[in-house]
């Protein structure tokens, strides 16, 4: 059936305030809930551990893997529904499955808790907050897409240190359930986030059908997965590699995380750059940017600061933005309807396959062998991304 997309914001248009203030609600909700929830996990598994018979990692497992699959069904929901029932649905199930952790007695009720958790934090947090974000801010979409992603780091930087000092002070079962009821406060804000299915159609009719059939998106699905394999490549691998280059461990792990500091001002710079020169040619450059960092990181230690810097900078930067950009430009080539299924199911099958990546570094390193071939596999992956990129229309197949 024929639908009418949301007519575009003539260039140079500002959002009104009630957009912006949607944009805050959003990114805060986002800061507390991935914040207390899967940025602090590192911090709450040790200590699951030693009460579960020295295995938590089926919990974590159990949560990445209902997260990823989660943004199918939220992804469809959120552009036919209101996306604030959405975004509650989600606090809900987040909040329950985190003082369900807290409160589990066996590995299995621990795993089953955590998918839940998993799945709230989908329907409360990316999927649903980049497309309402797009639905909203026209052209400022991609500023207002740095502030709520990177509210997401400022998460992963305040909330681990509190959950590690709520832990010594009452336990871990008391930190979780005062996470719980932290996402729970959170879920205030929801009724600040402006009202309103993610897609509203209006406007010429186009077959939305032809518009987002499998060849339009098939492109940016194939470079979203070779980017997020390169990304998680060097994510889990980044500082054991430094240590085998030559460095002490407290520089490794130093050089790491402020590669990953980085992206927090690149996405800011970033969504004032991608405003104006367009998601695809911002696409094609962050491509090269990431096979550059990934190729500099094995041999960051032979060549002293340069080559280290090289790692933090570049790869600090490009690692930060293809969500941002990729989702910009995926908004470009589908009908407004189409975009949070589509999203979700980018997103979904992206973050199942990349998972894959510290696999796929084993097999290639081989038992205690040289982590040179698995980062420079990572980098022409990276680059592999470029070609498909390029193969992306601009505009909705009609």
């Amino acid at each position: 059936m024929p639908w009418r997309p949301a007519p575009s914001p003539p260039a140079g248009s500002a959002p009104d305030a009630r957009a912006w203030t949607s944009v805050v609600a959003l990114s805060l909700v986002a800061l507390v809930v991935q914040g207390t929830t899967l940025m602090s996990l590192g911090v709450l598994l040790p200590h699951l551990a030693r009460d579960f018979g020295g295995q938590a990692g089926s919990a974590a497992t159990a949560m990445l893997i209902a997260m990823s699959l989660a943004n199918l069904p939220f992804g469809w929901l959120v552009g036919r529904m209101d996306g604030r029932l959405v975004l509650a649905g989600g606090i809900v199930l987040t909040a329950a499955g985190w003082a369900g952790m807290a409160a589990a007695q066996d590995r299995l009720a621990l795993a089953a808790a955590a998918a839940m958790a998993g799945a709230g934090i989908a329907a409360a947090t990316i999927v649903p907050g980049i497309a309402l974000i797009t639905r909203d801010m026209g052209d400022r979409r991609g500023v207002a897409l740095a502030l709520f992603l990177g509210a997401t780091i400022v998460g992963g930087a305040v909330a681990p240190p509190l959950a590690g000092f709520a832990i010594v002070a009452e336990g871990w079962r008391a930190a979780m359930l005062g996470g719980a009821v932290a996402v729970a406060v959170a879920g205030a804000l929801i009724l600040l986030v402006r009202p309103g299915p993610a897609a509203t159609p209006e406007g010429k009719p186009i077959d939305a059908r032809r518009a987002a059939r499998p060849p339009v998106v098939l492109p940016i699905l194939m470079a979203m997965v070779l980017l997020q394999l390169a990304i998680n490549g060097i994510l889990f691998a980044a500082v054991d590699c430094l240590m085998q280059a030559g460095l002490f461990q407290p520089r490794a792990i130093a050089a790491y995380s402020l590669a990953n500091l980085v992206g927090l001002p690149a996405l800011l710079l970033g969504g004032f750059a991608i405003d104006r020169i367009g998601p695809r040619r911002a696409m094609t450059s962050i491509c090269l940017l990431l096979a550059l960092g990934s190729a500099a990181l094995p041999m960051a230690g032979g060549t002293g600061w340069p080559g280290l810097a090289l790692f933090i900078v570049a790869w600090g930067v490009a690692s930060a933005l293809p969500g941002q950009a990729g989702s910009m430009l995926l908004a470009d080539i589908v009908p407004a309807p189409a975009f949070p299924r589509l999203l979700g199911v980018i997103m979904a099958v992206s973050s199942l396959i990349g998972a894959l990546a510290p696999w796929l570094t084993d097999m290639v390193r081989g038992a205690g062998g040289s982590y040179d071939v698995p980062m420079l596999l990572y980098a022409a992956l990276a680059l592999a991304a470029a070609p498909f990129i390029a193969l992306v229309r601009t505009a909705p197949a009609v």
